[in-house]
C-alpha cells in the first residue's frame, strides 16, 4: 500500500512516497523501460520540479555493513552531470568494494548534490544504499541502459551495474573496468519518463589500509600542533590532508577522501578553535556567502573571501607582480583574533608559488608567472567550490 503525503516547500509542491512493503515487482517490469525500473522510496519529482534552481532533499537510511563484510580497501568514486540551465549534479559512490562476482553484497552508498550556478549546495540524496542491479532485475535486458561505451552493459551481464531505490525514477551505477579495483564511474540518472542527465565519465580512488594508516598518522599530528595552537603547521598539514598539490612539490600524494577522517580534521579544528575554526565552519558561511549572491558564483568567492578575512586590507607597499587582492600564506593572521572560519587556508603555499614562479637554474618557462599568477588568483574560483563539495559530502 502506498502512502502519499502532499507538502509546500520553497512554494513548489513535492511528492513524498513512502513504500508500506518491502516487496516489489521489478523483474516484471525492468524491460518495459529504465525509468520504471527502480521502486520509489524516497522523494519523486515531476521533470519540471527537478530542473528548478532548488534542490530537494532526501535523508535514506544507510545500511551499516558489519566489520566481518567489509573490504580491506575503500572505493570512493566521483562523477557530475548537469539538468536544465541552472543545475550541477554531483554524485559520490563511496564504501568498502568487492569483485564483481560478489557485487550484490557490496556495501557502497550514494550521495548526491545539487549545485546552483552561484555555487549554493543541497542535498538531493544521501548514503543511499547501492544495490547490484542483476538482483533488482534479473530479467533486464541490462544493455538498455543508456551508458556511453564500455559503461554500457551487455543484455545479459550486468556485472558491475548497480541502482538504488532511492530515486524515484531510476539511478544507475556502472563502474569500469569489470576486473580489479573499479577505476571509473558513469552515472545515468532519469527525471521522468524519457528524461535522464548523464554524467561525465568520473574517477575512482581506492584507499588501502596503508593509505588509511599515512592519513590518521597525519591527522594525529595535525591534533598535537592544534592542541598547542601552532596554527602555522596545522594549517600546512591540513592542506597536505585536503589539497597535497598546494601544500609541497612534489604533491605527496592524494586528496582525502574519506568523510570519517574529514570529519576528524574538522572537530580538531572546532576543538582547538572554541568553535572559531574549521570545516563546518567555513561551509556554513560558503552557503551565506551563495544566499547573498544568487546568480553570481565570482561574487559568491568573494563574499566569501570577504567573510573569512583572506583579502587584504590595504594594497601592498611592494608588487611582485605574481599577487592579487587574496592574501599569500606568509600575510594570514593565524591567531584566535581573526575572523571566523579564518583557518584553515584554501590556498596554496608561498613555497609551492615561487618554485612554479622561478625555475630552476637553466630551466626556461615562458609561461611561470602566469602560472604563479593563476595560483595566487584564479585558481580560488574553481576549488574553493570543488571544496565546498566535498565538505558537503562528508559533513552534510
Amino acid at each position: 500500500m502506498l502512502k502519499l503525503a502532499l507538502f509546500q516547500r520553497w512554494g513548489h509542491a513535492f511528492t513524498l512516497a513512502l513504500m508500506a512493503t518491502a516487496t516489489h515487482p521489478i523483474a516484471a517490469q525492468a524491460n518495459a523501460g529504465p525509468t520504471n525500473a527502480i521502486p520509489v522510496t524516497t522523494i519523486q519529482t515531476s521533470t519540471a520540479q527537478a530542473s528548478t534552481t532548488q534542490a530537494i532533499t532526501a535523508q535514506t537510511n544507510t545500511t551499516q555493513a558489519s566489520p566481518t563484510q567489509a573490504s580491506p580497501t575503500r572505493l570512493t568514486c566521483e562523477t557530475m552531470a548537469t539538468w536544465g540551465s541552472n543545475t550541477t549534479l554531483t554524485y559520490q559512490v563511496a564504501g568498502p568494494v568487492a569483485g564483481p562476482e560478489s557485487s550484490g553484497t557490496t556495501p557502497l552508498t550514494l550521495t548526491v548534490l545539487t549545485q546552483t550556478r552561484n555555487g549554493h549546495l543541497q542535498t538531493l540524496i544521501r548514503n543511499a544504499v547501492v544495490q547490484d542491479y542483476r538482483q533488482l532485475a534479473p530479467d533486464a535486458d541490462f544493455s538498455r541502459l543508456p551508458f556511453d561505451g564500455e559503461f554500457r552493459a551487455q543484455p545479459n551481464n550486468g556485472d558491475r551495474l548497480y541502482g538504488t531505490p532511492a530515486s524515484a525514477h531510476g539511478l544507475y551505477v556502472s563502474l569500469r573496468p569489470m576486473a580489479g579495483q573499479p577505476k571509473q564511474i558513469q552515472i545515468v540518472h532519469y527525471f521522468g519518463a524519457g528524461k535522464f542527465a548523464r554524467s561525465t565519465i568520473g574517477t575512482c580512488q581506492t584507499e588501502t589500509p596503508a593509505t588509511d594508516a599515512a592519513a590518521r598518522q597525519l591527522i594525529a599530528q595535525l591534533q598535537t600542533h592544534l592542541q598547542a595552537q601552532n596554527w602555522v603547521e596545522a594549517d600546512r598539514l591540513t592542506r597536505r590532508l585536503l589539497a597535497p598539490e598546494s601544500a609541497t612539490m612534489p604533491s605527496a600524494g592524494p586528496a582525502l577522501t574519506d568523510p570519517a577522517l574529514i570529519r576528524e580534521i574538522d572537530q580538531a579544528w572546532l576543538t582547538a578553535s572554541n568553535g572559531r575554526f574549521g570545516l563546518s565552519v567555513q561551509l556554513r558561511l560558503w552557503q551565506a556567502a551563495t544566499i547573498a549572491h544568487p546568480t553570481n558564483l565570482e561574487a559568491a568567492v568573494n563574499n566569501f573571501r570577504d567573510r573569512v578575512g583572506w583579502k587584504i586590507a590595504a594594497p601592498r607597499t611592494e608588487q611582485d607582480f605574481i599577487s592579487s587582492d587574496w592574501r599569500n600564506e606568509s600575510e594570514l593572521n593565524r591567531s584566535l583574533q581573526s575572523p571566523v572560519g579564518h583557518l584553515p587556508w584554501a590556498g596554496v603555499s608561498d613555497q609551492v608559488v615561487q618554485r612554479i614562479a622561478v625555475p630552476p637554474p637553466g630551466v626556461h618557462c615562458g609561461s611561470c608567472s602566469i602560472d604563479a599568477i593563476q595560483l595566487r588568483h584564479d585558481r580560488f574560483y574553481t576549488y574553493i567550490p570543488r571544496l565546498m563539495i566535498r565538505l558537503k559530502f562528508a559533513l552534510g
